[in-house]
């Protein structure tokens, strides 16, 4: 999820259910809803401590690291502020906990039990950086600032809250009912995921046999036929299905890249093999980005490796 979502999230959903709104709580809510992602400002401690789990959407994205840094703030916070210490905290893991579950629905794995557990898991509902909630959640901001900076009455600001709040639950329970129900239609080598727009969705089918790689791409809606966007058949010797797998081995090396879907094309020239790996999360309008790794066919080496961003094609 965007920053800005999760904050307008984190906000809306404070002023549902908690009672006895003060400035300091809805303040506190927004920020441990923010907080995980602040976790871009110790990435660079990764060059001293060679940790993957120091990446953005890392240890960071945790429950039980939400626990312990709520009890840490928790403790300042209600020193500082002459709040009760139960409260801070119990804030500070719900919404720390808010932030970790609707970035447990997007199409990036994080580790939602470190450090008890290594395990990474995404439910495939929504895009990562969605597009669609981000303008949304700015449209809010924008429109809540000018209401109030005009004195509009609290009445239309109280509206606007409600109207947003529902929209919001009305989004991600049509988004999971979405997921569940195409997913629930297809075979074991095809995935579910999500399109920009929530009525939109991609179905990705790859199956790689023997020598034999089958790849399709199918844009679907909930209101018109699905139209194919990629549809490749490869057959591949023995040392170009080497080389294609080492192609493969060389992005899940990558910590972040290997949460991503990996959709593989190959590229012959003379003298050199490519493979081309697209990553369907982050496609836009049939776009995305690429790792390219070009091998020598003599050689057997990698003699480059290219990352751009480009239509996606056969």
């Amino acid at each position: 999820m965007d920053f800005f979502t999760h904050s307008v999230v984190g906000a809306l959903l404070y002023l549902l259910f908690f009672k006895g709104v003060t400035l300091d709580y809805l303040f506190l809510a927004t920020f441990f809803s923010i907080l995980p992602d602040l976790d871009v400002f110790i990435t660079p401690l990764k060059r001293v401590i060679k940790s993957n789990y120091l990446e953005h959407r890392g240890g960071s994205h945790s429950y039980i690291t939400g626990i312990i840094i709520s009890s840490l703030i928790g403790s300042i916070f209600s020193s500082l502020r002459s709040r009760p210490f139960f409260i801070v905290w119990l804030i500070g893991s719900s919404f720390y906990g808010l932030h970790v579950s609707m970035d447990l629905l997007t199409t990036t794995k994080i580790p939602y039990l470190f450090p008890l557990s290594k395990k990474e898991h995404s439910f495939y509902v929504e895009k990562a950086g969605s597009f669609f909630t981000m303008i949304n959640s700015l449209a809010f901001i924008i429109v809540l600032i000018s209401l109030h900076a005009n004195s509009v009455d609290i009445f239309f600001i109280r509206l606007l809250i409600d109207i947003y709040t529902s929209f919001f639950i009305t989004y991600y329970i049509y988004r999971i009912v979405s997921r569940v129900w195409v997913s629930s239609n297809l075979e074991t080598h095809q995935k579910y995921l999500p399109g920009v727009l929530p009525f939109y969705y991609v179905i990705y089918n790859y199956e790689f046999r023997d020598n034999e790689i089958f790849l399709n791409l199918q844009r679907g809606s909930h209101f018109s036929k699905s139209r194919e966007i990629v549809k490749s058949n490869y057959i591949l010797n023995s040392e170009e299905k080497v080389l294609f797998e080492k192609g493969l081995e060389f992005c899940k090396a990558n910590y972040y890249y290997a949460k991503w879907t990996l959709l593989p094309t190959i590229i012959r020239n003379d003298g050199v093999f490519s493979v081309r790996i697209f990553f369907l999360e982050t496609m836009m309008r049939n776009r995305t980005m690429f790792n390219q790794v070009n091998f020598g066919t003599l050689t057997q080496q990698v003699l480059s490796v290219n990352r751009d961003s480009g239509q996606i094609q056969s």
